[in-house]
């Protein structure tokens, strides 16, 4: 199977790590025949990036002609652009999509589905919620169970911060050793507001529910201005809330008791609670990092592989 990488950080260099040291038998015949930045093409599979061809993504696709593309692109939540239109091209050409850039899916999602159905194309995307954790790759495997609620920690670096200050920091200070330690962007603006989550829980919303929202119809509001000491003295915590059923989806900040399953979850941990009419599950892990997305993308390949998709495509 050929693969064309779309971005070559350090997301894209774990990816590459994991499918020349990863010895998994379904990957034997994968070969990296392409990989695209902004600054051109590479068409040799090595660790140091070179430029042999000046193309953008699309004509890239047209020069290496991949069975499938793995997008480790930045996101781009204006209009989801170069990659929103690299996805649909590929998909109508037979070509799958493997990504970790929220950005298309939650701006575009059932275009990009649809497109994929009607042109008998897969795309895999869990690594774009919870990177490894399986967050949208567990609905796989729950055949049957009617899912009534998801509700969630989705983003580290708001968690960390919320964390933090919990023991005793300011915002500003939880902010900048949250920079410090490499957890939050130097612009950290579309995680402290809420925005990140959002994408995130826009994202299983479709998958869960079977339903075709994007980020603009998410109600989100961030962390900047939470009482921190007045929920202490409650003995609660408060944590950044993604929420979603058949109806509603959105992401505000909460207090949450000791007896809730997210108290406990600090740090820059992720989690999910997904309630059903059968039973109640909870998943903790790390929702960042350079090698857990790039084992999300890793993860999915091998599903691609063995033939699978998401239930109902």
């Amino acid at each position: 199977m050929k693969v064309m990488l779309v971005g070559y950080g350090n997301v894209g260099k774990a990816f590459r790590k994991l499918i020349h040291e990863k010895r998994v038998r379904e990957a034997e015949d994968v070969k990296i025949v392409g990989i695209v930045t902004t600054r051109g093409l590479m068409l040799k599979d090595q660790e140091e990036f070179t430029v042999d061809k000046k193309v953008d993504v699309l004509q890239a696709l047209d020069e290496v002609q991949p069975d499938v593309v793995i997008d480790m692109a930045s996101a781009n939540y204006k209009t989801g652009e170069p990659s929103l239109s690299l996805y649909l091209t590929a998909l109508k050409r037979g070509i799958h999509v493997i990504t970790t850039n929220k950005a298309p899916l939650a701006l575009k999602y059932k275009e990009v589905l649809s497109t994929a159905v009607s042109h008998s194309s897969k795309i895999f995307f869990q690594a774009t919620v919870m990177s490894g954790t399986p967050s949208i790759n567990l609905y796989r495997i729950l055949p049957g169970m009617k899912v009534k609620t998801i509700r969630g920690i989705l983003n580290g670096t708001t968690n960390y911060i919320l964390t933090r200050m919990s023991q005793g920091l300011s915002f500003a200070e939880a902010l900048r050793e949250a920079q410090e330690l490499g957890y939050a962007e130097r612009d950290p603006t579309l995680d402290i507001n809420g925005f990140d989550a959002a994408g995130k829980i826009t994202i299983l919303s479709n998958v869960y529910f079977s339903r075709s929202i994007s980020i603009n119809d998410v109600k989100f509001e961030g962390i900047k201005d939470v009482d921190i000491k007045g929920a202490m003295e409650r003995g609660n915590k408060i944590k950044l809330i993604a929420y979603a059923d058949e109806k509603e989806t959105y992401v505000k900040p909460m207090e949450v008791s000791k007896e809730d399953f997210l108290y406990n979850v600090d740090g820059v941990n992720n989690a999910l609670e997904i309630e059903s009419d059968i039973q109640k599950i909870n998943i903790v892990g790390p929702g960042a990092g350079p090698l857990n997305a790039a084992y999300g993308a890793f993860s999915d390949l091998i599903l691609l592989l063995r033939g699978e998709n998401l239930p109902g495509l």
